[in-house]
């Protein structure tokens, strides 16, 4: 018979106080894990339209400077090196419909992911959960990779990723309740 892994020989020595701290310091981290998962679209969002301008204007002086020649006039304007497409006059637009899809698809599921998080056996749900918000917040980042300049994929991804994200606040609520009683 083969021997019992040490992890496993520590976790059955627990008592109840313990396992109830493990179960506490884990589901904050993986809510934690879910809250950081939504911050690198904002980030992501300064890339897709760039102020070209200051790029442009900062060649212009640097090449007129030290010479007796003219300087060449700019060919860029302020959004040629954003990202299609985002790079055009309505690109305020297009990031707030992101933004909206994301936080529509966020409220709504909500309401359902309580409903639907009762039903399904919780292991389950945040496992799931987590990995398709992984899942989605790569997809968002593999639009550059894959060169894709469709505005229906990002609000695709950005609905998908509200949906998903929101498995979290219920599966974690359930874990602490279930390890703390309803009452406290």
């Amino acid at each position: 018979m083969a021997a019992v892994p040490p992890g496993i020989r520590m976790l059955v020595s627990f008592d109840r106080d313990q396992y109830r701290a493990l179960t506490f310091i884990l589901t904050f981290l993986l809510y934690t894990s879910f809250h950081l998962s939504r911050k690198p679209i904002s980030i992501v969002k300064s890339e897709l339209h760039k102020n070209c301008s200051s790029v442009s204007e900062i060649a212009t002086l640097a090449s007129s400077s030290g010479s007796l020649q003219p300087p060449p006039q700019s060919i860029h304007t302020d959004m040629d090196c954003s990202w299609k497409p985002f790079d055009k006059k309505n690109y305020r637009q297009l990031l707030g419909a992101m933004d909206y899809s994301f936080l529509c698809a966020y409220a709504v599921g909500m309401y359902l992911s309580g409903i639907i998080g009762e039903r399904l056996p919780i292991r389950l749900y945040l496992t799931v959960g987590m990995l398709s918000s992984g899942l989605f917040t790569c997809l968002f980042g593999l639009g550059y990779v894959y060169n894709i300049h469709n505005m229906g994929f990002y609000v695709f991804v950005q609905v998908a990723n509200g949906l998903v994200q929101t498995t979290g606040w219920p599966s974690v609520v359930t874990c602490i309740s279930n390890w703390f009683g309803k009452g406290r």
